[in-house]
């Protein structure tokens, strides 16, 4: 096998590199949004901005884009390939896309931090772990015999820190053992095989800007003995409130769970699934064929849970990333 590293390479600057605004007195979300044609929950995602009264003056928000500003662009590749293109730099918890500039489909994988991804599409979605540690990773693509070093940086994230109370008949779900079988039921609910289902951005999953909790919010439970991070975005919304499909899928489990009550994912294809959890009521079934904006059940406060509302997570091959960047634009 011929490996071809990655020395020889350009970086360039991307279209829509981010913009940013920094907040002025008397400023408010809802103001600085309409400003820029935007949402005041894009813009609580884009910030981790848990509640969106909370400005000060001097804040730099971002607007729109990703952190990552630029890409490599490779072009010493094994035929047919003519290109290879990734970001610079990765945010803990996001997607690294590598995308492959070819005449024709492209059949390989990348080997990634013990995993092993498949070329699908001519791309390769690299979910990063909300923990990984920051640092330069080495990712393998194979190409027939020939293979590819690339390297791919992770960057930290700014995440919170929050200490959960649960009463005790709640804390009582937090058994090791079931955490990791319910886990291995959520992940073992989406096909990783099955055809991209999903064109476009993704929808907001319930009528609310109110986000109470953001993506990667690193957690203790029991008076701060047990240590997790959050894996979704937390809306906060009266029991009953309608939740809807963000994308067109497949219903790949609809059932209580311990941990997670009320349950639903949908498999969006190329190992792309969401899940909604703490569900007082499901209105969907395992198997049913979704579409975008169809009805899927009603937040509650079910499982582990210490108030109403609904849990929202994408997984990319059973990688929880944040659901954020996949209101602005889909890999």
């Amino acid at each position: 096998m011929r490996c071809w590293l990655f020395a020889l390479l350009t970086l360039y600057s991307l279209a829509w590199a981010q913009t940013t605004h920094t907040v002025r007195p008397g400023e408010t979300l809802y103001r600085i949004a309409k400003q820029y044609d935007t949402t005041v929950e894009a813009l609580q995602v884009l910030n981790n901005l848990s509640d969106p009264t909370q400005l000060r003056v001097g804040q730099v928000l971002r607007i729109s884009g990703q952190p990552s500003v630029s890409v490599y662009r490779l072009t010493q590749t094994p035929a047919p390939i003519e290109a290879l293109e990734w970001p610079r730099q990765t945010v803990q918890g996001h997607l690294a896309v590598v995308r492959i500039i070819a005449p024709e489909p492209v059949q390989g994988e990348v080997r990634f931090l013990n995993s092993t991804y498949p070329i699908q599409q001519n791309r390769v979605l690299l979910p990063i772990p909300a923990l990984q540690a920051p640092g330069v990773y080495p990712a393998l693509l194979r190409v027939g015999g020939e293979a590819v070093r690339l390297e791919v940086r992770v960057v930290a994230g700014t995440f919170g820190r929050f200490i959960l109370q649960l009463p005790p008949e709640r804390r009582a779900l937090l058994v090791p053992e079931k955490l990791r079988a319910e886990r291995l039921r959520v992940v073992g609910s989406c096909d990783f095989n099955r055809p991209q289902q999903w064109h476009g951005s993704f929808q907001k999953p319930i009528q609310t800007n109110r986000i109470t909790d953001p993506f990667g919010t690193r957690r203790s439970y029991d008076q701060g003995r047990t240590y997790s991070y959050h894996e979704g975005l937390d809306y906060g919304v009266p029991e009953g409130t309608p939740v809807y499909a963000p994308a067109p899928g497949v219903v790949g489990l609809a059932e209580t769970l311990f941990v997670r009550g009320g349950a639903v994912t949908l498999d969006h294809g190329l190992g792309v699934c969401s899940g909604f959890w703490h569900l007082s009521r499901i209105a969907v079934r395992p198997g049913q064929t979704i579409k975008a904006g169809d009805l899927i059940g009603y937040s509650g406060n079910t499982g582990l849970s210490n108030g109403p509302h609904l849990h929202f997570e994408i997984r990319v091959r059973g990688i929880p990333t944040n659901p954020a960047p996949w209101y602005l634009a889909v890999p």
